[in-house]
């Protein structure tokens, strides 16, 4: 069962791999299918290689292209972390290469069996790999074949005694039994607690893959890219040191070629990212891409048609020409003459030649919404009447209006009320004055404000009228009478200011009566010195005679 769905996802890798690009890009049921397929098969071959993946086999049935991605990205997370972990170890420390055991020529033949097979289906995997190591060769050849024949040769005699000294098969790369012996020995190690420091550092690395998903630790990201893909482009002679002149140059290039492939790489890095992020973190970066957009465009300049009224000062040159401007006309716009107007136009013409109206239309004359203004005429004549006589006569019209001549205005305002009397009449009297209301009749009436009956109040004879008052009537205050209590804070200042000005006044009044007295008095005194004067020069006179 197993042979076969092997034998399945081999035959749906290699229909992918001979399908040309362009049909990816319509929809195949056939090569949809394949491709799950294609998958089912990595991910349950790559299984060994990740203890950690938390499924046991790609579920395609039923999934869409987004949850099976999801699927295979859980396997290859903790996988890359630990391959990447691995390798940089090997490139540390080169000496645990020389350290994997070797098999011998005399293996079974099922384990060169099963290599071959493993040989054969890693082909299409490795197919770019070798691809792009035959264009470096190629190129290398070009530059110095001699060279490369010579260091060829000596490496194969090399190898040769190598060969015949250990008794074992040189492969290109590591071998598969090598590669699950040492799998199988880091499983054991992982089991006994003896890879607790390497877990501890999966972990951490784990972590930063995980925060650069969310964008964060991006530095740690970009250097395990770095040394990823050194890693992918190294060659046999990298590990191995066979060849140290091509090994020296090839990592040069590797070098150039790892430093041109920055900008690459980040785009790439950035691609994976996007295509990894949920549907709320791509929502997210839309708004965030917005929201610079709408940032950079306020702080950019204005263009010169957004700043308002612009000069030709402050505008290009014939900037104008290339701008349909809008402009304000006082001037009702010519219609436009279109098809559909000159062919109505012949229709009223046929039709006013069929019915023989030849005259020209007569325009309904506009009412005046307005009453035509009054022209003053002035006289420069001499007036014949006095001022006198003016304010006589207007004095006159003031107290007895009827007195005064009727205008123009009058008697026409009078005419017209005659004529809509006589008017009003006669329509009156062709209906019998049925319609017309009556005249009304002014009927005298005498009323004498006198009681009917007169009626004596008992009241003693020496009480007053005034007495007989009630309170309301002798005291009609101008609001309700409240006590002390009661009163507002607006209402006691009030109360209070009206106190102050009532007794400032009494003692205004009581110094200018104590004026006035004393004015009497020394008036008094005055009066009183000359009648006493006067008396003395009286008694005088009489003592004399």
């Amino acid at each position: 069962m197993e042979n076969t769905s092997n034998d399945a996802g081999v035959e749906a890798l290699r229909l992918l791999k001979a399908t040309e690009p362009p049909s990816f890009l319509t929809p195949n049921p056939a090569l949809s299918e394949a491709a799950r397929t294609a998958s089912q098969y990595l991910f349950s071959s790559l299984k060994p290689f990740s203890p950690k993946s938390p499924l046991d086999q790609l579920l395609v049935d039923g999934f869409d292209a987004e949850q099976i991605w999801q699927q295979i990205d859980l396997q290859t997370q903790p996988l890359l972390s630990t391959i990447r972990r691995r390798v940089k170890q090997l490139v540390e420390n080169p000496e645990e290469i020389s350290q994997l055991k070797v098999p011998s020529e005399g293996g079974n033949k099922k384990e060169e069996k099963s290599q071959d097979e493993w040989e054969e289906e890693s082909d299409g995997f490795d197919e770019e790999l070798d691809e792009e190591e035959e264009e470096d060769e190629d190129d290398e050849v070009k530059e110095g074949e001699g060279e490369e024949e010579e260091e060829e040769t000596e490496d194969e005699e090399e190898e040769g005694e190598d060969n015949e000294e250990g008794g074992v098969i040189e492969d290109k790369f590591f071998k598969i039994d090598e590669l699950t012996k040492y799998l199988e020995k880091e499983e054991d190690d992982f089991e006994n607690g003896e890879a607790d420091r390497e877990g501890e550092e999966e972990d951490d690395e784990e972590e930063s893959d995980e925060e650069g998903d969310f964008g964060i630790g991006d530095d740690d990201d970009e250097d395990e890219d770095e040394e990823a893909e050194g890693i992918e482009s190294a060659r046999y002679e990298d590990f191995f040191g066979g060849k140290k002149e091509r090994g020296s140059k090839r990592k040069a290039q590797v070098l150039q070629e790892s430093e041109y492939s920055d900008d690459e790489d980040d785009m790439e890095f950035d691609k994976q990212t996007k295509g990894t992020a949920s549907a709320h973190e791509k929502q997210l970066e839309k708004i965030q891409s917005k929201i610079e957009l709408m940032e950079k465009a306020n702080i950019d300049p204005k263009t010169w048609t957004m700043q308002g009224e612009v000069t030709a000062a402050k505008r290009p040159k014939n900037s104008a020409l290339e701008v349909d401007l809008d402009f304000e006309h006082n001037v009702r716009p010519a219609p436009v003459i279109t098809e559909e107007v000159t062919a109505s136009i012949e229709d009223i013409i046929k039709k006013r030649i069929i019915e023989g109206h030849f005259n020209d239309v007569q325009r309904v004359p506009k009412l005046p919404s307005k009453a035509p203004r009054e022209v003053k005429e002035l006289d420069d004549n001499k007036s014949k009447q006095g001022l006198a006589e003016l304010y006589e006569q207007e004095y006159v019209q003031k107290t007895d209006p009827t007195s005064a001549p009727l205008s123009f205005k009058d008697e026409q305002k009078n005419e017209a009320s005659m004529l809509f009397k006589r008017l009003c009449l006669k329509l009156d009297a062709l209906s019998h004055f049925n319609f017309a209301p009556k005249p009304v009749i002014e009927d005298m009436s005498i009323q004498a404000n006198v009681p009917a009956l007169a009626m004596e109040e008992i009241a003693p004879v020496a009480v007053s009228d005034a007495a007989m008052l009630a309170p309301e009537e002798v005291f009609d205050g101008k609001g309700d009478i409240k006590e002390e209590t009661e009163l507002t804070k607006a209402e006691r200042k009030t109360r209070r200011a009206n106190k102050k000005r009532k007794f400032k006044a009494e003692a205004v009044k009581r110094t200018n009566k104590k004026a006035q007295e004393g004015v009497i008095r020394s008036k008094v005194n005055g009066f009183y010195k000359v009648m006493v004067e006067v008396t003395s020069l009286m008694s005088g006179a009489c003592f004399l005679s």
